[in-house]
């Protein structure tokens, strides 16, 4: 495998908050021992580093954006988690030859990013602007947990009365909403417990510790590991959190969940999981929106629904990577012998299960069907190879100004995660054309091909109906 790094380009202070790289953590330990993992950072907690130390990954402290572009090299997969680094600091990382991943929750920018990765439920591949190349790995099926929490995310809480509540704002809380949160739990007794979590970077524990006096239904936490944190979470049965990582922590955990935003890149996330009725919420977390989100949670108004993740993203996400290094397939034009090898494929009873047409076929149809197209100046057709053996083909048929796409995997090769390459690379190939006619490339798939769907859907494909079936659409910007 040519790529066998990957390096997290991210920071973390009480400033800018831990999230980022908390997130980005997460999805090291995803990758953990099929790559050799590397973190970049210029600004990072000393605490943060004595975790990336305990897993063995590798710190670079950088002094400057050209101190770490300078470093890299075209065998490395860059994962870039900042919001100040700008679409021209991602066609740089690309010129070095790097595969791009960008974790991304705002979408306010041109992409130049092999792969885009939002967790936040409710997104699409539209709501970008980025290349032809880019795939999309969106919403709650590739949400950036820590292992403890996709393990126990399938299991099933059972609902007890409202007697412990678990309050956390992150890693920095910059604001110091626990302190307006704790002020408001000190005077309302029907909690029997509440747990206090602190992070990192979050600069008065003994003052937020001291203001409850002698209040013995408080317990305090500063700085705990992913398997404390869980552990108190499943011992509550409402959580207080802000609109960032650490709620998607306790959605998992099934804890109902009072949520709000008191910064910008809060937003996002805190409309789609209010669009999807996934908390109560508190609004910008004033005074008077926490008080009233806690009564609306004990009256029983506006129950939250059930938000599902299934504790598999981290096996998505390996495989996106896993896909991402697939350079191995290489595509060519056909050949009058790919004839043969074609007729094998079309013919399986599989392949025939998702064709428009379903009937049987014969090699001589087949023949004179595979030359006519073959040999048209209205059609692309390439057969797709890995280490020089064939393993399926792509076709683009050109209607006036649209290019129909068709493609068929080996079925020895079904299963594997290679259709979303092979469309990747047709839609390549055909750019490389430069053919001037063409400005759109449409493909239909039956509703119950979800390998195709998936893999449509993956490399922003806008998604329509025709006749039953998906057409799906995408430009292109010649």
């Amino acid at each position: 495998m040519r790529y066998n790094e990957v390096i997290f380009r991210v920071d973390g202070s009480p400033k800018i908050g831990l999230g980022h790289l908390v997130r980005c953590l997460a999805l090291a330990q995803m990758l953990d021992g099929h790559f050799r993992i590397s973190f970049a950072s210029k600004e990072i907690p000393v605490e943060m580093i004595s975790e990336l130390n305990s897993f063995g990954y590798t710190l670079r402290v950088i002094n400057s954006e050209e101190d770490f572009l300078n470093g890299l090299n075209r065998d490395n997969i860059v994962v870039l988690d900042h919001y100040d680094l700008d679409s021209t600091y991602q066609q740089n990382i690309k010129e070095k030859g790097c595969k791009l991943i960008c974790i991304d929750d705002l979408h306010d920018k041109v992409f130049f990013a092999d792969v885009i990765i939002n967790h936040a439920p409710g997104m699409f591949a539209q709501d970008y602007e980025a290349q032809l190349y880019t795939q999309f790995a969106l919403g709650l099926d590739y949400v950036l947990l820590r292992p403890v929490f996709l393990k126990n995310a399938l299991k099933k809480k059972i609902q007890k009365p409202l007697e412990t509540v678990f309050v956390c704002f992150g890693g920095s809380d910059s604001k110091n909403i626990t302190q307006v949160v704790v002020d408001i739990l000190k005077s309302d007794h029907r909690f029997k417990h509440v747990i206090v979590v602190t992070g990192t970077a979050y600069e008065k524990p003994e003052k937020l510790s001291a203001s409850v006096g002698q209040d013995e239904r408080f317990s305090f936490f500063h700085a705990v590991d992913s398997l404390t944190m869980s552990k108190l979470i499943n011992e509550s049965q409402l959580a207080i959190v802000p609109s960032s990582g650490i709620l998607q922590e306790v959605i998992s955990l099934g804890c109902r969940v009072i949520s709000g935003t008191y910064v910008n890149n809060q937003k996002d996330i805190y409309e789609k999981y209010l669009a999807i009725g996934g908390f109560e919420s508190a609004g910008g977390f004033l005074k008077v929106e926490i008080e009233e989100a806690i009564n609306n949670v004990f009256i029983g108004k506006n129950r939250p629904n059930k938000v599902f993740i299934d504790g598999r993203s981290g096996i998505r996400l390996l495989n996106v990577f896993r896909q991402l290094c697939g350079d191995e397939i290489v595509l060519r034009d056909v050949i009058e012998a790919d004839q043969f090898k074609t007729f094998d494929w079309a013919k399986d009873k599989l392949v025939r299960a998702f064709s428009f047409n379903q009937q049987e076929i014969v090699f001589e149809e087949h023949s004179s069907w595979f030359l006519k197209k073959a040999n048209s100046p209205d059609c692309y057709y390439f057969i797709a190879e890995m280490d020089k053996v064939a393993i399926g083909s792509i076709r683009f048929d050109i209607q006036d100004d649209l290019a129909i796409v068709s493609y068929l995997l080996d079925p020895s090769f079904h299963g594997k995660g290679l259709g979303i390459l092979l469309l990747k690379k047709g839609l390549e190939m055909l750019i490389n054309k430069k053919d001037k006619r063409i400005i759109q490339v449409i493909g239909f798939v039956m509703p119950q091909n979800n390998a195709s769907v998936k893999a449509f859907e993956r490399l922003g494909y806008t998604r329509t109906h025709e006749n039953g079936n998906y057409k799906f659409i995408k430009k292109i910007v010649q």
